[in-house]
């Protein structure tokens, strides 16, 4: 290694250690900007030093969670990684997760780097490195003021696949992603049949709809250009989808999940690896169908890196949360969980999860700061109605405090069971005191509430998951 990046990573080293130090942050984005300022190649350096390989998942929702779960798969198989945890997922914080991993003379000892990457990044680290595997997750509509329409994401993470040819676990169920990069190796997951609801008017705009649409992306064929049909959805554009024109139609997936029971903690379902005729039951300890669709992209990932269905099991089924996704902690004696939500799809099945816990209490904090996307139209757009359903009283708070209100209202619930408190820390504590002895505290917060409640919850005598 050359002596610059040994220096590089050095200064990195010492910039991480004096943040931490001084409580200013998790040293997750600087050092890695240090280090590059000195070398400019030193990603490419110590990734390099990986024994297998560089592993990429990208995506609009689920990243953090399937690469979470994909570490737990992959240690449980006995493999050392390095995985940048605390979500830094841009070229700097991928930097600094290798400079705070590397020995202070820049030498890296792992089997495989396995980094979440935002979408607009991965081309740019595909540049700066050999990406072994790319694993897409969905393609749903996020931060418009920052990436344009959803062709903008897709034509990103295209670019990053083709830069090294990298070989694709790719949606099924998502025909925004499953067409992509049609000429690398491409391996499916996706749900089976036995799971739909089907909608038989789900493309008739002139028809009431049984399924909420309202975060389900328009998409079409890439052979012929006509739009996509459903023979059913599990949500937003996610289903069993076939061209309205031609012959074209989902591809049969490689690994499936069927018999699925979503409960308020978790879910069970039957993970089958149809190449090699093997199954396995799987109990998920995270909520949501969405989270069955993470741990199904985890798993076809790992099988396609050589891992056993049973490795892959014991990994989904031994996962810890991370940073604000499905995280329990205890706060003050009582229970807390927190999800993040940042666009229509996501905030959308966390409302799901959320209703299925009849124990539920809600806390909504949204903020409109530049990491949580100026634009916060995509509120209208998620389908937050179900909470309507829920008993007793509702805290919003955060910068959008009262737009969140508004919101709620015409969501259906009833003004007087909405409090609006500005104030983060207020607002949780006025929830927590208003818990009931057997419930739970659901908090939903927007990217840049979740670092303040990072703060919060410090005092408090907790910490976050990674922090």
């Amino acid at each position: 290694m050359a002596n610059n990046d040994r220096v590089a990573v050095a200064f990195g080293k010492l910039a991480a250690r004096t943040i931490r130090m001084v409580g200013a942050g998790l040293g997750s984005n600087l050092p890695g900007k240090v280090a590059r300022k000195l070398a400019p190649d030193v990603l490419s350096h110590l990734a390099g030093q990986s024994k297998r390989g560089v592993l990429a998942v990208t995506g609009t929702n689920g990243k953090s969670t399937t690469s979470g779960l994909l570490s737990s798969v992959l240690k449980t198989a006995g493999f050392t990684l390095i995985h940048n945890r605390q979500g830094a997922n841009l070229v700097t914080g991928i930097t600094a997760t290798l400079v705070d991993a590397a020995s202070w003379d820049g030498h890296i000892n792992t089997d495989y780097c396995l980094f979440e990457i935002d979408e607009a990044a991965l081309p740019l680290v595909a540049k700066e490195t050999t990406l072994s595997v790319v694993v897409v997750t969905n393609l749903f509509r996020d931060q418009l003021d920052r990436f344009g329409e959803l062709d903008t994401t897709a034509r990103l993470i295209e670019k990053g696949i083709k830069v090294c040819q990298s070989p694709a676990v790719l949606n099924a169920d998502d025909p925004n992603v499953c067409q992509l990069v049609p000429e690398v190796s491409r391996v499916f997951f996706g749900i089976d049949s036995e799971n739909c609801e089907i909608d038989s008017n789900k493309n008739d705009p002139n028809k009431e709809s049984n399924n909420s649409s309202q975060s389900m992306e328009l998409s079409y064929c890439q052979k012929c250009g006509s739009e996509i049909a459903y023979d059913c959805v599990f949500y937003g554009q996610l289903g069993h989808w076939r061209c309205s024109s031609c012959d074209y139609k989902r591809p049969d997936p490689t690994i499936v999940a069927t018999n699925i029971q979503l409960s308020a903690t978790g879910s069970r379902f039957k993970l089958t690896d149809r190449k090699n005729s093997l199954s396995v039951e799987v109990k998920l300890p995270i909520p949501g169908l969405f989270n069955v669709y993470n741990a199904l992209a985890a798993a076809c990932c790992a099988v396609k890196l050589g891992v056993t269905l049973e490795s892959v099991k014991q990994g989904l089924q031994n996962y810890t949360t991370l940073f604000g996704r499905s995280e329990k902690i205890n706060l003050l004696g009582k229970p807390v969980l927190i999800q993040l939500i940042k666009n229509p799809a996501g905030a959308s099945q966390t409302v799901k999860a959320v209703v299925e816990d009849k124990t539920a209490r809600v806390l909504i904090a949204i903020n409109d700061n530049l990491a949580d996307g100026r634009d916060i139209s995509w509120l209208w757009d998620a389908d937050f109605e179900p909470l309507a359903k829920l008993k007793g009283q509702f805290i919003v708070t955060g910068r959008r405090a009262d737009d969140m209100a508004v919101r709620m209202k015409y969501a259906g619930v009833e003004a007087e069971r909405i409090t609006c408190i500005p104030k983060l820390e207020k607002a949780l504590r006025q929830a927590l005191d208003e818990l009931g002895p057997d419930e739970t505290l659901w908090v939903l917060p927007t990217y840049t509430c979740l670092l303040e409640l990072q703060r919060i919850v410090r005092t408090m005598g907790q910490t976050l998951a990674g922090t």
